[in-house]
């Protein structure tokens, strides 16, 4: 990574500047999309400039020469701080680098200086037909594979039976509730994105396996943790890592999208030998 200069003490601090956009953005999704994709460009430009991140700012983020630099260093995969499924150095997707560049340009029209930078063209992989889909699901939902926890696979076959079932994707999925499922009704039912979904016999049946491993995971939770019993549709199977001396959180607590993420490949992987997107389970039109 080439040196840059030291950053220049005028300007309004870009900590604070980034805090105030992200409060601004509608959609939990959008918001956690929108701070990853701000959060990777200021540790670069911190790394690349030899300073603390609290150090940088709106100027140093709004400098085009910087966001290119950022840009193309996360093309090829340098900026990656997990592993992808073609490996650790893999380019990154045409999809994140829109995502990335997208996020500029909104976070730069916020600022008041608005960077204009042309945006990649998305790749959108084949979605499965309605019938490929219904068939899918019914073979994970049916079949566990070795490797996987049961309440692992329970959780991820409920998930993919909601995308199966609503046509859409984890950023309407993540933030359910159990408000969000009507499954002891004659015509069992679920919400998302604020419209109600009728089940099949399938997915209603994993559907209330999850439910019913939900409860068991959350139930000790009651009186330990603030504010009660845990409402988040899903939660973590597996207790946490112990952190900075603090003891590991117990499972079932609120699972993060990138834990639903792993879990999701992990189990397509495992099941079908290859690594289909939640998204194409969301049915394409026969």
């Amino acid at each position: 990574m080439d040196r840059m200069p030291a950053p220049r003490p005028s300007g309004h601090s870009a900590r604070a500047v980034v805090a105030a956009f992200l409060a601004s953005v509608p959609g939990e999704a959008t918001r956690a999309l929108r701070r990853t994709y701000l959060q990777e460009y200021a540790a670069y430009l911190a790394t690349a400039r030899g300073c603390p991140e609290v150090a940088l700012t709106l100027t140093d983020l709004l400098d085009q020469a910087h966001a290119e630099a950022w840009l193309t260093a996360a093309a090829r995969g340098a900026t990656r701080r997990r592993n992808s499924l073609r490996g650790p150095a893999a380019p990154a997707s045409a999809n994140s680098m829109a995502a990335r560049t997208s996020t500029l340009n909104t976070f730069s029209a916020h600022a008041g200086h608005p960077l204009a930078l042309t945006v990649p063209k998305p790749e959108f992989a084949p979605r499965l037909t309605p019938t490929e889909a219904h068939r899918t699901l019914k073979l994970l939902t049916a079949h566990q594979p070795d490797g996987i926890l049961t309440s692992t696979w329970e959780r991820t076959t409920a998930l993919i039976a909601l995308a199966v079932t609503t046509g859409h994707g984890l950023g309407h999925l993540h933030p359910m509730t159990l408000d969000d499922l009507q499954l002891d009704r004659p015509l069992p039912r679920v919400r998302t994105a604020g419209t109600w979904y009728p089940l099949d016999t399938v997915s209603r049946h994993t559907l209330t396996r999850w439910h019913d491993t939900h409860h068991a995971l959350t139930a000790g939770h009651r009186k330990t943790l603030q504010g009660g019993d845990v409402h988040q549709l899903w939660v973590t199977t597996t207790p946490g890592r112990p952190r900075s001396g603090r003891r590991a959180l117990p499972a079932g607590l609120p699972a993060a999208r990138r834990t639903l993420e792993a879990a999701h490949r992990r189990l397509v992987t495992l099941a079908l030998g290859t690594p289909l997107l939640l998204e194409q389970f969301c049915p394409a039109d026969s």
